[in-house]
């Protein structure tokens, strides 16, 4: 069964920046500083990033849940929210005003300010956007009461946890298929919303709808997939490397041999952070997104 986001990966350019970044504005904390194996690289399809340094962290809150940096080359074609793939962070915070206020002078670029969700079946979430140092985008969600029909964490520190990961496609039916068909998960029937840094991205008009569904996951967590305006491309990516910004997101998994799929590489148990000894495999998904499972067990 596919279970929760464990972790995060983001391929950067500077970790030095990236650790005094996320420390100071999110009060994440180093879990990790080591560099990628070889052997880890060729499981991601990635052999560029063997010997890259890395840099794991989590929030203060103590959530085992992880971003984890990985050194790469600059992306120069690469744009924000244009192209396939893992578009988006969003992050579960506790106070969405006091953050706005604290990363007003930050390296995060504020791309959408705090605003009620435009979605027709609650008013309880609220929520900006930024681009990390990275390029990466990050959704800072507040949820401020119940919402019937889904279950959302509450952040315990002020900058918490990765609570939902959004993929972007070119098909809705396409991506939901392949995580029917690959992992078992249904996933939400479709629905219309306005997502403002999507529709400025692709300088849309500001109410333009965007089709979107929802697979519902254990610990609190989710994928949102959207499908994407006909400009969008795919991801581009230095040969042999791993894509620009948000890269790779890893999911616990009861059994990897379950999985009927091909594997870049076999599991494989990994003792390093943030496997723990625990086997994991990676295989790409229906917009040649990466993803890794991390076994349970």
């Amino acid at each position: 069964m596919l279970g929760a986001i464990h972790t995060v990966t983001i391929t950067a350019t500077d970790l030095q920046d990236i650790e005094d970044t996320y420390s100071r504005y999110f009060e994440y904390q180093v879990v990790d500083r080591s560099p990628v194996s070889a052997s880890l690289a060729a499981s991601w399809g990635a052999p560029e990033a063997a010997g890259a340094a890395g840099l794991i962290m989590q929030p203060a809150s103590g959530a085992q849940n992880f971003l984890r940096f990985v050194e790469g080359k600059p992306a120069p074609d690469y744009v924000p929210l244009r192209s396939f793939g893992w578009n988006a962070i969003e992050i579960i915070v506790k106070d969405l005003s006091a953050l706005n206020e604290r990363l007003l002078d930050s390296p995060f670029e504020i791309i959408g300010t705090p605003a009620v969700l435009d979605f027709d079946f609650t008013d309880a979430i609220s929520a900006m956007q930024v681009i990390g140092p990275a390029g990466e985008v990050l959704y800072l969600t507040m949820v401020s009461k119940d919402v019937p029909g889904l279950d959302l964490p509450r952040a315990a520190s002020f900058v918490d946890q990765t609570f939902i990961m959004i993929l972007g496609g070119q098909s809705l039916a396409q991506i939901t298929s392949f995580f029917a068909e690959t992992f078992g998960v249904p996933s939400s029937p479709p629905m219309d919303g306005t997502i403002r840094v999507l529709n400025s991205a692709f300088d849309r008009p500001p109410k333009t709808k965007t089709t979107i569904a929802t697979i519902t996951l254990p610990g609190q967590t989710l994928i949102e997939l959207d499908e994407m305006p006909g400009q969008a491309i795919p991801r581009p990516v230095h040969t042999g490397c791993l894509p620009p910004a948000a890269a790779i997101v890893s999911f616990e998994h009861d059994d990897l041999s379950a999985i009927d799929a091909a594997f870049i590489a076999a599991p494989e148990a990994r003792a390093e952070a943030p496997y723990f000894g625990r086997r994991a495999a990676t295989l790409y998904g229906a917009t040649g997104e990466l993803i890794e499972l991390i076994e349970s067990r």
